[in-house]
C-alpha cells in the first residue's frame, strides 16, 4: 500500500516529474505517526479520538508521564506500528525551556526499528 507523502505542517510533496509524490513502508509509517503527533484531537470530525495535539503543548508545564503515555496510546492507535514490539518513548531537556522527544518503534511493514525525534 502506499500513500501520498505529506509531512504534518508542510505542502504535498511532488515528485522529480512534477506529479504528486507517494511514500511507502517506513516513511509512510514515519509521516502517519508525525501526522497523528501533530494533530489536535478532535480536529477529524469522523475520527474524534485521532490526534494527541503535541505542538498545542508546546509552553505549557510538561507532565512527562502523561505525554509519554499519550505518546505510547497514539502509536498503539497506528496500524503502521509493529504493535508485537515494544515502543520506547523518551522525553529528555537538552536545555531551558527545550524538550527533546525520542520514539523509537518497530514498522509493521518493513520490521525495522525506527526512530522518531521531535523538538519543541
Amino acid at each position: 500500500m502506499s500513500a501520498l507523502s505529506h509531512i504534518a505542517g508542510g505542502d504535498l510533496a511532488l515528485s522529480a516529474t512534477g506529479g504528486l509524490s507517494v511514500v511507502t513502508g517506513a516513511e509512510q509509517t514515519r509521516q502517519a505517526l508525525l501526522r497523528r503527533l501533530c494533530t489536535n484531537p478532535g480536529a477529524y470530525i469522523w475520527q474524534p479520538g485521532y490526534g494527541a495535539g503535541l505542538p498545542a503543548k508546546v509552553g505549557a508545564v510538561m507532565d512527562e508521564a502523561a505525554i509519554r503515555a499519550l505518546v505510547l496510546a497514539q502509536t498503539q492507535a497506528e496500524t503502521g506500528v509493529d504493535q508485537t514490539r515494544p515502543v520506547t518513548v523518551t522525553l529528555t531537556t537538552p536545555k531551558a525551556g527545550a524538550c527533546l522527544l525520542a520514539i523509537s518503534y518497530t514498522d509493521a511493514t518493513t520490521g525495522t526499528v525506527q526512530e522518531l525525534t521531535l523538538t519543541g
